[in-house]
């Protein structure tokens, strides 16, 4: 399950939990700008649960958010970034 929470300053953060009220298994630190930006800032996922796709399932969580709300991606993050760039046709409206 995939929660979104948003400061009034634009920062927020996509928070991966097996169910609700679990314990985040990974999440994805945004600031979203006054220009209709996405930065995606940082990734962390919890070292037992690397390789199990929950850095994707945040990406596509973020991507449809994007979408969803007119906003282009800047992935200042390594992992995002790389995963967008070998995902041309997936990720080429968000850039």
């Amino acid at each position: 399950m995939i929660s979104q929470d948003w400061n009034d300053n634009g920062e927020g953060l996509f928070e991966y939990r097996q169910e609700e009220g679990s314990d985040t298994l990974g999440f994805m630190d945004l600031l979203q700008t006054e220009s209709a930006k996405l930065v995606i800032k940082h990734t962390e996922v919890k070292p037992e649960m690397e390789g199990k796709g929950i850095g994707r399932q945040l990406l596509e969580a973020v991507a449809d958010y994007s979408r969803s709300n007119n906003l282009r991606i800047i992935p200042i993050c390594p992992f995002a970034k790389n995963l967008m760039e070998r995902n041309p046709d997936k990720y080429k409206d968000l850039w």
